[in-house]
Formats: C-alpha cells, structure tokens, sequence
C-alpha cells in the first residue's frame, strides 16, 4: 500500500513539473508592455528661417476692404535701424489720394496705398513703380523680373527719422528691388522684394481692384 501511495506521488509531482507549475519562466516575454506605443513618430522640426524675407504671391489681400480699392502688406527683417522686423498691413484711402495708375508722362506706373492716419510703428504709406511697358495687359500674364523699378514704404513716427524703408537700383545708393506684376481681371497685383541702402530686407505684396 505505502509502494502504491509513493508511485501516485511521484507521478503526481511529474505531472506538476510538465505543466510548469510552480517553475519560473526561463525567457523574458516577448510582448511589449501595453500602453508604451511601437511605432511612436518622430517629432517633425522646423526648417530654419530665411534671413531675407520672400514675396508673397497668391496672399489673401482684399482690395474690397479699401475704398480706394488698395491693399498692401509688407514684411522686414534684418533691422538693425529701428527694429521693426515683422510684418504689416496697409488698408489705402481714397482721401489720402491712394491710387494705380499711370504717370501724366505716361512712361511710368505707380501704385500707392496712404493711410496717414495709421498710429505710431505702423506704415502709413507703400508704393511700387515700374515702367508703363512692364504693366500687363492680358488676364493672367506675369511679368517677372522686374528691377529698374522701385518699392518703398513709410512709417508712422514721432521723430519721422529712420522711417523709410525702399530700393530702387535706378537710383544711387538707394538700394535695389525686385519686382513682379500680374494682371487678374481688371485687377493688377505687384510682388516685391528688396533690400535697402544699410542692407535691411524687406518684401511684399501690393493689391489694385482695378488699373
């Protein structure tokens, strides 16, 4: 009887071993722990910034919110004169005779937006020139490369020194600017970039309902 009991319990014990009861794991579990993600995506970074400003073709400016039908907006950077770095928005009145159109002579075309009642650090007044020849005539034609014109801008200002910000290579020592011009309906839109005589940056855009 004692012979039979001792074989149940070493069968009984084998059966415990082979089942792995009371044994340890001997490899570590393959699964990852839940809540920690697998495929967690990498943090996107940002492309550095350029030092000069670019134009801003196809930007959002309503000429409609002008009674002039004149809108323009600008962007510095690199201003070591009167750190005014970031970008503005000029609405044109019609009082302050904001205007596109072309000179008596007939030889030029100057598209300017006045405010002169926009406060201290904002521009009261952006213009751009170009040739007449450079103006174009059909819907949807660009002239591109434009660089015997001129762009420039005015800030409102207490002391009226160090306020004005342009290019015109045409002119000595007065910087240089880049200029191009499309024809949207009756419309004309005017993309600039520049840099002035003591190497600020400065671009934008200028809009006309009509001209």
């Amino acid at each position: 009887m004692t012979q039979i009991r001792r074989v149940f319990m070493f069968g009984a014990l084998l059966l415990v071993v082979a089942c792995g009861g009371g044994g340890q794991p001997t490899t570590a579990p393959t699964s990852q722990p839940t809540g920690i993600p697998t495929d967690a995506a990498t943090p996107a970074t940002e492309a550095p910034a350029s030092a000069a400003p670019t134009a801003t073709s196809g930007a959002s400016l309503d000429p409609s919110q002008s009674d002039a039908g004149i809108v323009a907006q600008a962007t510095i950077s690199n201003d070591t004169r009167g750190e005014r770095d970031g970008t503005y928005t000029i609405i044109g009145t019609a009082a302050d005779a904001s205007d596109c159109a072309f000179t008596f002579e007939g030889d030029q075309y100057i598209a300017v937006a006045w405010d002169t009642t926009a406060p201290d650090g904002q521009i009261r007044r952006l213009g751009v020139s170009v040739a007449a020849d450079d103006i174009p005539a059909e819907d949807g034609e660009v002239v591109a490369g434009i660089n015997d014109g001129g762009a420039s801008l005015d800030f409102t200002s207490p002391s009226g020194i160090g306020t004005t910000y342009g290019g015109n290579a045409t002119r000595d020592n007065e910087g240089s600017s880049e200029v191009t011009v499309t024809r949207v309906g009756a419309g004309l839109i005017f993309d600039f970039t520049g840099v002035t005589w003591d190497n600020v940056n400065f671009a934008g855009q200028l809009v006309c309902a009509e001209g």
